[in-house]
């Protein structure tokens, strides 16, 4: 597995101006780097865009169109289930099928797999810098593959027990079986998604736990960006996911002695670095690259 980073917090504390100081930087350094967001409100262009050149091909940057993988994995998945639940049709419940579209998490699910897909693709590359969803999303798309592995485990378990009864019902009465139903597993085609599922899921469960994955938490000195990052350390402890660093960024903004101390507090085994406040609204390369210089040690293989 590759150097991932994923940048985490609260919208509007500093998520993509970090992760793109941190590409500037690592691009400098003589690293290849491929920088995404999966962000349905991402703006890493906003910022790439006045600053990168030609002399930045160590960089590749994409934002994920979110709307359309969503609408395309909901397609997906629903002509796949349709093709293996064939047989559905003559009972009529292959309209229950049309109704996955509107269900609970379709979108995580599909961010998910958009983050495996764009991942993968480029394992090539010395870095991966992730800029993510804020706090409720993300934490939901972390705890997907640890949720889903139980189902999955699940499913599997109980598709081998229902083909084992087919087998044995069609030894003592084979017309009872319709000829178009697998006996075996080597012939199933729901074992087989699931099967495929299963890579998927170890792969984005690696992927998150991995000892070369860094999660880095970004905050602000205000009480509820605190507040919420606390939030986000109790989800990926539950997970088992652990947090290695937190950037205090805009330092100096507002003046909250109390803040800083109980803040401390709260993180004290966790790497702290701060990030001063600018009141520029336009950073340049070697601004942002200046930025990084003051943490990016603290994450990256030198």
């Amino acid at each position: 597995m590759k150097n991932i980073l994923f940048f985490l917090g609260k919208g509007g504390v500093g998520k993509t101006t970090s992760s793109v100081s941190l590409a500037y930087y690592l691009a400098r350094k003589g690293f290849s780097v491929y920088l995404v967001s999966i962000d349905p409100a991402h703006n890493i262009f906003d910022i790439l865009g006045a600053n990168l050149s030609k002399n930045d091909e160590a960089i590749i940057a994409e934002e994920v169109d979110i709307d359309a993988y969503v609408e395309n994995f909901i397609k997906e998945t629903t002509n796949k289930m349709k093709q293996t639940y064939k047989y559905l049709q003559i009972i009529n419940l292959d309209k229950m099928i049309e109704i996955m579209k509107y269900s609970p998490g379709m979108e995580e699910y599909a961010i998910m797999y958009a983050l495996k897909e764009k991942v993968e693709a480029n394992l090539d590359k010395d870095y991966i810098i992730v800029d993510t969803p804020p706090t409720g999303l993300m934490l939901k798309i972390f705890a997907l593959p640890f949720n889903s592995k139980l189902w999955i485990n699940k499913l599997i378990k109980w598709r081998k027990k229902i083909l084992n009864a087919r087998a044995s019902i069609a030894n003592i009465n084979p017309s009872a079986i319709r000829e178009d139903l697998p006996l075996n597993e080597n012939e199933d085609d729901v074992l087989k998604e699931l099967g495929i599922q299963s890579k998927i899921i170890d792969f984005m469960t690696n992927l998150f736990k991995n000892k070369t994955t860094k999660i880095i938490l970004v905050l602000n000195q205000d009480l509820l960006s605190i507040k919420e990052s606390v939030r986000i350390k109790k989800g990926l402890d539950s997970l088992g996911i652990s947090l290695n660093l937190i950037l205090l960024n805009k330092k100096g903004l507002v003046n909250t002695t109390d803040i800083n101390i109980s803040f401390k507090n709260l993180f004290k085994d966790i790497p702290i670095k701060e990030v001063p406040f600018l009141k520029s609204n336009f950073l340049d390369k070697n601004t942002l690259i200046s930025l990084a210089e003051l943490w990016a040690d603290a994450v990256i293989c030198n």
